[in-house]
């Protein structure tokens, strides 16, 4: 198994959870009048929310073996 570095992919899905949760209720509370920018800035908070899990479930799959780590260069 790869090195986990827990002092920076627990800090990264954090801040991206929190980012996209704090965003999406304050659209639906109604706190941006500026469609674009909101609309921007979600999209930057789903691509690194959507990085964050994809690490996970990268760890997940080759902690139970279905996938293989590749070696290193």
């Amino acid at each position: 198994m790869p090195q986990w570095r827990w002092r920076t992919l627990p800090v990264f899905f954090a801040f991206s959870l929190g980012g996209f949760i704090g965003l999406e209720v304050g659209i639906v509370a109604g706190g941006s009048d500026s469609q674009g920018l909101a609309l921007s800035a979600f999209a930057v908070f789903a691509v690194m929310l959507g990085l964050a899990f994809s690490r996970v479930m990268t760890r997940f799959l080759i902690s139970r073996q279905w996938i293989k780590p590749r070696p290193r260069r």
